[in-house]
């Protein structure tokens, strides 16, 4: 499953995971006890039962995937780029000096 395929609580709990510091989209297995922090963190009283629940997310005992996270990272990185040499460009126009300054 891609990010983009995600109902809006499952891509909320993939931000929260995010804003914990979670950034390297090559570790994005997690302990079934981290999860369930990150959820008590948030309001909420489990892990996600889509997570934990989907016998597919596990190799080992108590260890889950969640790949996600790692499409979340590559398009909010692709995002942050973007948008950045976008500012780069904007701020890389020349200024008229002899335009009129309203002030």
């Amino acid at each position: 499953m891609t990010y983009d395929e995600l109902k809006p609580n499952q891509r909320e709990f993939i931000s929260w995971l995010f804003d914990e510091g979670n950034h390297d989209p090559d570790n994005t297995e997690f302990k079934r006890d981290y999860l369930k922090r990150v959820a008590n963190d948030n309001g909420m009283a489990w892990a996600p039962a889509w997570i934990v629940k989907d016998p597919s997310r596990t190799e080992e005992r108590g260890y889950y995937q969640v790949p996600e996270l790692a499409d979340f990272i590559e398009n909010y990185q692709d995002q942050d780029e973007d948008s950045s040499s976008e500012t780069e460009q904007e701020s890389a126009q020349p200024i008229d000096s002899d335009a009129a300054v309203v002030a």
